[in-house]
Order: C-alpha cells, then structure tokens, then sequence
C-alpha cells in the first residue's frame, strides 16, 4: 500500500482524470477549493484575505427531456423486489370474498433532500468594508449540463461580469458544456479545443463594448498552470500555482485509497489518450 500510496499522485503530470468521476468529484473539489484558499492566505498582501463560501445546487441535470441527479447516490432507491415479483405473478384469480389481512407489497423510493454545497473562494479587501475583489469559481457537473444548477451559475456569473470584481473560472472537468458568455469566445475556445480550461476576467478590461479574457488552455498531459489572480486598482497580480494545489490536495485525500486505477476513467478517454495513460498507470504499478 506504501508504494501505491506514494506513486499515485504523480501517475499524470497534470489533472488526474478519475477525479472527474461523479461519486468522486465533489470530494475533490471541496478539498481544492480548501487548498486554493490556504495558498492565497499564504502570499496576499495584509489588507486581502481568501475565504471559502459555499452555495447551494441541486445537482440536477436535463437529459432527454428527463431529469436526473449527477451525482449519483447508492442508497437513492431501496426496494423490495422478491415481495413486488410475487405481487406481479401471483395475483388472484377469483374475485375476493372478504378483506385481505395482509399489506400489499410496497417499493420504496428514497430521494436525497440536501442540497450539493458547491463551494468557491473570495479574495475580499478589508480596507474597503471587506468588498469582493475577485471571485474564484471551481465548475460542478451540473454547471455544465442542462438544467437548474446552469442556470443559477449563468445568473452569477453575469452579476460579476457586471460589477467591478474580477473572475477566476477554473473547469477542471472533460464532460459537459463549456461556461462561456460570449460567443466569440466560445469559437476561440473551440478551436484551441482544450481538455481543461482556466478563464480569468479582469474587472479592469470590461471597457464599453470591449470585455478581454486571459485564456488557459491545459491538455491533460501538462501540468495544471501557475495562473494570475488580480486584486483592487494598481495592487500587482499575485500567482496561484494550479498544479501544486492539486499535488497538495490529492496527497491530503483518499484519492489513492478510493480510485480503482485499473478500471477505466469516467468520462472515458478517448483511445490516444487512454493507450497514454495505460502506459502510465502501468509504469506506477497501479495497473
């Protein structure tokens, strides 16, 4: 268990795709959400500080004029089949002459009511009555697909592009449709066609009809980048070292114990990519 502990986390050089499966996902992204925090509070000069907030979504997503949950939950549905089949083959054939002593079979059907707490990181100034200086969003599975949870993010995600705090969208995950409000930027992305993407909005380049956005394409063999995060007026940019929060996130979680490294990823790769991460996975020793 020791090596398969220590070799783990350096199987990818970058983002680690089983992460992105949905039972792992929100752990995953609650604990760099944490990390990305710490590091911040690290280096911001005295009058910032980074502090975890938290939203709720209800992980709900459209698919087929259906609604389903993303993430999925083992213990959503108990039902008691043997008593249901019997109910099915066995019923009566001869009409009742007096009221039956016994319940008919039931299935019963769980439902999750707790909201998902989708959790991101403000940089707020506290020499400006504690004002939000730049907001740094980490994007859920339901962010990305149909429905309530994309929605909500879209309302948000103009009220920030509207005020004068910076944006920091960091979307770690394959599957789903991008978060991009304009559609120029959603052809440019589609061109640099990235497996994850990093989007930083300065408050200061929203300029009448202009509004410029800093790109950072990341292919999952490179390493996650070190990006810039704005603060207020002329203050200088501090660094956020991406792929040493992740390093620092997956050595700190269950990640090595939980992840079946001999299945597949899920979503899966597509075939280059897996035959490279095959030769990965087997050169750690995890497959």
């Amino acid at each position: 268990m020791t090596d398969r502990l220590t070799t783990a986390s350096g199987s990818f050089p970058g983002m680690d795709p089983f992460l992105e499966a949905p039972d792992i996902w929100p752990d995953f992204h609650d604990r760099l959400a944490a990390t990305i925090s710490s590091m911040l509070n690290a280096q911001l000069p005295a009058r910032y500080y980074a502090r975890l907030e938290k939203r709720a979504e209800l992980g709900i997503v459209m698919g087929g004029g259906r609604e389903r949950r993303v993430i999925p939950d083992v213990s959503v549905v108990q039902r008691r089949i043997g008593e249901a089949a019997v109910a099915y083959t066995a019923a009566p054939t001869a009409a009742l002459e007096l009221p039956r002593q016994q319940p008919s079979p039931i299935i019963d059907f769980r439902v999750p009511s707790d909201p998902i707490l989708h959790r991101f990181v403000e940089i707020r100034d506290s020499q400006r009555n504690h004002a939000l200086v730049t907001l740094i969003e980490i994007i859920s599975p339901s962010n990305k697909q149909p429905g309530p949870d994309r929605r909500a993010y879209q309302s948000k995600q103009w009220d920030i592009l509207n005020s004068d705090a910076n944006l920091i969208e960091i979307d770690l995950l394959r599957d789903g449709q991008r978060l991009l409000p304009y559609p120029e930027l959603e052809a440019a992305i589609y061109e640099l066609a990235p497996d994850y993407l990093v989007l930083l909005n300065r408050s200061a380049l929203r300029d009448g009809y202009w509004i410029d956005f800093s790109i950072y394409p990341i292919s999952l063999r490179e390493p996650l980048p070190c990006i810039l995060v704005p603060l207020a007026g002329e203050d200088p940019d501090v660094l956020l070292d991406l792929q040493l929060a992740f390093q620092q996130t997956y050595a700190g979680g269950p990640y090595a114990r939980m992840v079946d490294y001999a299945a597949d990823p899920e979503p899966p790769l597509d075939s280059e990519d897996d035959a490279w991460a095959d030769h990965l996975l087997r050169a750690a020793g995890l497959r």
